[in-house]
């Protein structure tokens, strides 16, 4: 099996933007699409809480931390531009951390 990496946020999501926060955090969104440009990228899971619906976990998965902290460096400009433009959606954003697979 090859090492790979979870980062999980928690996301606490304006309920009026719940829609959008889906499709822009979701496999298919731009999030995943920027990630894909490395070749390191796993997938990306969007889980949305069944008590408190408008909480949710976002994670990736990449194939090591070295792999993402590169890709962060080489795509900062464009990952800070898709955050920035995310903020809207949410009230809280936390990282919860990031796990080894094992």
């Amino acid at each position: 099996m090859l090492p790979m990496i979870a980062i999980v946020w928690e996301f606490q999501v304006q309920r009026e933007k719940i829609a959008r926060f889906e499709q822009t955090y979701s496999s298919k969104g731009p999030w995943a699409a920027l990630f894909r440009r490395s070749s390191a990228y796993v997938d990306t899971s969007l889980l949305c809480d069944s008590v408190f619906p408008a909480r949710y976990l976002v994670i990736d998965r990449w194939e090591t931390r070295e792999a993402y902290d590169r890709f962060k460096r080489d795509f900062a400009a464009e990952y800070n531009r898709l955050d920035q433009e995310c903020e809207e959606l949410t009230r809280a954003e936390k990282l919860l951390g990031i796990f080894d697979a094992l």
